[in-house]
């Protein structure tokens, strides 16, 4: 079953995916994570989503600012925190954008931005639903 409306998400095989048919959130990792931390999960969920939209700012201004360094630093921390915690679309997006960083290739990178904030938001609808359901 594959989305059909923005908004709506189908769990195949231990994944929500996104618009793209892309893993927007695999459950299997998140599920792995919430039995670790236990009670803390949502705070932690809670936290990253947070996180997730000071980076993506912090990700805008160093563009407009054209401070690559801190394009590819703030990109690589969201990378590393989105393949944590099973967000496997963001972290691509989050990779590749970190690596135009460093090779200075801006023709990619209000692409990606967009792409970014895109899967940004279903990760949270994602997130939101799996933590509503539990």
């Amino acid at each position: 079953m594959k989305r059909t409306d923005e908004g709506n998400t189908s769990r195949d095989e231990g994944v929500i995916h996104d618009t793209e048919d892309n893993a927007a959130l695999d459950l299997t990792k998140l599920a792995a994570m919430k039995e670790e931390l236990g009670p803390s999960f949502f705070r932690v969920v809670q936290h990253f989503h947070s996180g997730l939209l000071v980076r993506t700012e912090k990700i805008r201004q160093a563009i407009l600012a054209n401070d690559l360094e801190s394009v590819a630093f703030e990109s690589h921390s969201m990378k590393s925190v989105c393949r944590q915690i099973g967000l496997f679309r963001m972290g691509e997006l989050a990779d590749r954008l970190e690596s135009i960083a460093h090779l200075g290739e801006l023709s990619e990178i209000d692409s990606l931005v967009g792409q970014l904030i895109q899967a940004g938001q279903s990760a949270h609808l994602a997130l939101t639903n799996y933590c509503s359901s539990e």
